[in-house]
């Protein structure tokens, strides 16, 4: 579970410590995966970064494609989202998508015993969203300052679907 660095004070100014979350998380997979890269790792969290941003895609080395990912590889099944314009966290009117989870190769394998990825998914239903006022589709968040709003977040949630085959 990761909570990165934010962005207040400017993406780029604050790219740097995002950067080196990015290192200390891959240093902390490939210490795992080291062994065989059999390992299931789902990596998961607010990292205030897109999937195209290089924390995401060149240090953790997130690749969009499952066809693209080989042993000891990642797989980013938000990137696809995301050039679809999807996003988690709405803000100035421009859509991110901060909250992400990320899969190791073992969770490619459909023909598995285990449990195995089918989709990813961004929960943005209407109960979640800002209906009127200057933040109308909006995450509904719970608080605007010092201004209680009774909401749940300022981010819809992300998730990914795992299936298993029955017989």
């Amino acid at each position: 579970m990761n909570h990165w660095p934010s962005r207040i004070g400017g993406e780029e100014q604050t790219e740097t410590s995002r950067i080196i979350a990015a290192r200390v998380l891959k240093n902390h997979i490939d210490s795992i995966l080291k062994a065989d890269g059999s390992q299931k790792i789902i990596i998961m969290g607010d990292f205030n970064d897109d999937p195209i941003n290089k924390s995401i895609n060149d240090i953790l080395k997130a690749k969009q494609y499952a066809d693209d990912v080989t042993l000891f590889g990642l797989f980013n099944p938000f990137a696809e989202l995301y050039k679809k314009g999807i996003g988690s966290i709405l803000s100035r009117d421009v859509w991110s998508l901060f909250d992400q989870l990320i899969l190791s190769y073992p969770w490619l394998n459909k023909k598995q015993e285990g449990f195995f990825f089918y989709q990813s998914q961004v929960f943005n239903r209407s109960f979640l969203t800002e209906n009127t006022g200057r933040y109308k589709g909006y995450p509904m968040r719970t608080w605007d300052g010092n201004t209680y709003r009774g909401g749940y977040s300022d981010h819809f949630p992300s998730y990914v679907v795992l299936l298993k085959r029955v017989n």
